[in-house]
């Protein structure tokens, strides 16, 4: 299922959690796809390397909004310094795949898809 929307103003972008050490190949080849989905669509957004110490305050931040510690990637909507949680990698490829469904059958389901989700990110 694809997850709830997420509003972005004019100034918002997305915030891609990662790290910059992966304990996986599955994360290393997640957040790749994620990258390359949000550069061919053109969302505004930016990577945020969890585990640099500089990012420290703004990591806890983001666990603390999303309540998945130590999880990467994380995809949020930064707007006006709030920080809206959008979902794990799993949440965004389902709303890419759910991207194919017309705007009403979407609607009409309650799914939320790329283009719904992150719409006014895109430029």
């Amino acid at each position: 299922s694809c997850p709830s929307s997420a509003s972005c103003g004019a100034m918002a972008k997305v915030i891609a959690l990662i790290t910059s050490t992966p304990s996986s190949e599955i994360i290393k080849v997640n957040q790749r796809k994620l990258e390359g989905v949000l550069k061919a669509k053109g969302v505004r957004y930016e990577e945020v390397d969890g585990l640099q110490p500089e990012n420290k305050e703004l990591r806890s931040k983001l666990f603390d909004t999303s309540n998945l510690r130590g999880k990467y990637p994380q995809i949020f909507i930064e707007d006006n310094g709030e920080y809206e949680f959008v979902g794990d990698y799993d949440a965004f490829e389902g709303m890419v795949e759910c991207d194919n469904l017309s705007e009403t059958s979407a609607d009409m389901h309650g799914v939320k898809t790329f283009s719904s989700v992150f719409a006014k990110c895109m430029n």
